[in-house]
């Protein structure tokens, strides 16, 4: 994961800034073999895919859209290049169920006056890892890590929390 971190860096170069990776929690965790339980192409390809998720759903500045953008669809790009090379297509499509369904469930959100629950929430921001543990792929300790980033979540930075809740 650390050579993935590097290679990334490298890629952006004097833009990789923007990712913040070097303090990102789950990348510590992914970096850590004993918790990788198999394939670590396709835990590698998760995590870029749920990073480039949540990285997305952020609202940047004017002045870093463009920015933004072209970092969250390099992260896109990862993410396939690394399931494409090992013919995880299997996971490639399950990724993709797990896309539509959240990306419904936020569209969904943002029109409404609801606030997800805590397991709700904890499945918009982290389904595809939560699909990790839930397939054996990596140690279930991954569900403390999420936790406490869920500890320290503003809910109202969401953009697909309705307006009238912030």
């Amino acid at each position: 994961m650390n050579a993935l971190r590097k290679e990334i860096e490298s890629d952006l170069g004097t833009n990789s800034w923007i990712l913040e990776l070097h303090d990102d929690p789950f990348f510590e965790f992914f970096s850590n073999r004993e918790f990788i339980l198999h394939s670590p192409h396709v835990n590698q390809a998760v995590l870029l895919f749920n990073t480039a998720l949540n990285f997305l759903d952020e609202l940047p500045e004017d002045d870093r859209r463009e920015l933004h953008v072209l970092a969250g669809d390099y992260l896109f790009s990862k993410f396939y290049m690394i399931l494409a090379e090992h013919e995880e297509y299997r996971v490639l499509q399950d990724m993709m169920d797990i896309s539509k369904a959240l990306s419904s469930k936020k569209s969904e959100l943002a029109m409404s006056d609801d606030i997800p629950h805590p397991e709700e929430l904890k499945r918009l921001l982290y389904g595809p890892i939560l699909y990790l543990i839930s397939n054996e792929y990596i140690d279930r300790r991954l569900n403390d890590v999420i936790d406490r980033q869920l500890e320290q979540l503003d809910i109202t930075s969401l953009p697909y929390i309705n307006q009238k809740q912030r």
